[in-house]
């Protein structure tokens, strides 16, 4: 009853939209990665504002440009990300390398204007982040870089949603599931010696 409780506030907020006022920030922390506005990063050595989003089976670069945070009066928040998107369909925004790495052209962006067709935001849950490396011998173009998210390891099969089972992995194999016991065949007689 507790979380149809929880769901019916967050509807509601949902409904009624977000408070007037939103949150502006240079910097946000989520899915493993640390983002930051391009502005934040420029007087910094480390870069943290390139993000990548797949859209329709295809990968679109950008840079963050700001970041909202949306108060829905308590019960929830959502955060954008506002970025300026390179043109991913143009040769003249995205080309390939002869070692098949991609190149972006910042000069050529996807939105220009304040039309609906040209919404820069996406939601940061949605974000994967990315590194641009400028080319040297190709002026005007970068290199993208695809990173894992930090304190994220992979340890190989997935984790059951239940959370009472332990890890299949981690599992000592002297303990048995619950239903090889209902099932005859999978019963084992022990000789003794």
């Amino acid at each position: 009853m507790e979380a149809n409780n929880r769901r019916s506030k967050v509807l509601k907020a949902l409904f009624h939209g977000p408070n007037s006022m939103a949150k502006r920030m240079k910097a946000f922390t989520i899915n493993g990665y640390r983002f930051h506005t391009e502005g934040r990063d420029k007087s910094k050595t480390a870069q943290n504002y390139g993000v990548m989003v797949e859209a329709e089976g295809k990968p679109y670069y950008g840079k963050i440009t700001d970041i909202i945070e949306l108060d829905y009066f308590s019960e929830c928040k959502v955060v954008l990300f506002r970025c300026d998107w390179v043109d991913v369909n143009s040769s003249r925004g995205r080309k390939e390398d002869k070692g098949g790495l991609t190149l972006l052209n910042f000069a050529h962006k996807i939105h220009r204007g304040n039309a609906l067709k040209d919404d820069p935001y996406i939601l940061s849950s949605q974000a994967s982040q990315v590194f641009y490396v400028e080319d040297e011998k190709d002026k005007g173009w970068s290199h993208v870089v695809r990173v894992k998210p930090r304190d994220s390891y992979h340890m190989g099969a997935t984790m059951e949603d239940d959370d009472d089972e332990l890890h299949p992995l981690s599992k000592p194999s002297n303990i048995a599931k619950e239903d090889e016991f209902s099932n005859p065949v999978n019963w084992v007689a022990i000789s003794e010696e």
